[in-house]
């Protein structure tokens, strides 16, 4: 397999882990631009603890205690000799009720100038409650506007709060891939397998937020990434 390609810009990958009380696992995965130095261990440990703060001021009391954050994983992926930090611990959220699913979702999609054949890039949240609906596939207006401000609000604490050796420090998208290119394996169908970009992937800086109305559902486990 090729490896993926490295950022336009100067990037940090970062991964929020989470712990289901099920035994279950979830994640989610953003990427962070940078235009000053690269960070080393010890200021990636920091910037991950700058994210936690975030996460537990904005995302803790939207979250179901059956919800725990237990680790920010920060990688440097400007090139493949980045340096990587973390924080580990165990933050549960502070949303009471009746947790849904563990694969039920908020929605929110990023906006980013350019356009371009697929959707659009977005996050999604595990965590809420059974108040969170306002039925069985649509949530709660307070609750879209709850979202609607504490994403924002969280990005824009890590901005401010990021080590100030890194500069500006902005969320992007990154785009990894452009086409595909059909395979057949002997005694299988066609498949596509995706094509990367050349010779870096392409980065968008993000402009907005915008929770979705609609319940979504996000049943592959976002935990692992390679880049």
């Amino acid at each position: 397999m090729p490896s993926p390609p490295p950022p336009d810009v100067q990037t940090v990958r970062v991964r929020l882990d989470y712990d289901h009380d099920s035994g279950l696992k979830g994640g989610n995965r953003f990427y962070l631009s940078f235009t000053g130095t690269r960070p080393d261990g010890s200021t990636a440990d920091t910037l991950a603890t700058t994210i936690q703060t975030a996460w537990s001021a904005q995302f803790q009391p939207l979250f179901n205690p059956v919800w725990q954050l237990v680790e920010v994983d920060v990688l440097d992926i400007t090139d493949d000799m980045g340096a990587s930090g973390f924080w580990t611990g165990s933050d549960a959220g502070t949303n009471t009720g009746t947790p849904l699913p563990a694969d039920a979702c908020m929605n929110v999609e990023y906006d980013i100038a350019r356009r371009y054949r697929g959707g659009k890039p977005r996050i999604y949240f595990p965590g809420a409650t059974d108040g969170n609906q306002l039925n069985d596939t649509t949530w709660q207006s307070s609750f879209i506007s709850d979202y609607a401000a504490a994403v924002p609000a969280f990005f824009s604490a890590i901005h401010s709060g990021a080590p100030g050796s890194m500069g500006d420090v902005n969320h992007i998208s990154l785009s990894f891939y452009k086409g595909f290119t059909n395979e057949t394996p002997t005694g299988k169908r066609y498949y596509a397998t995706p094509t990367y970009r050349t010779p870096n992937a392409i980065s968008d800086p993000i402009t907005g937020y915008a929770p979705k109305a609609e319940i979504s559902s996000q049943r592959r486990r976002r935990t692992s990434t390679t880049f």
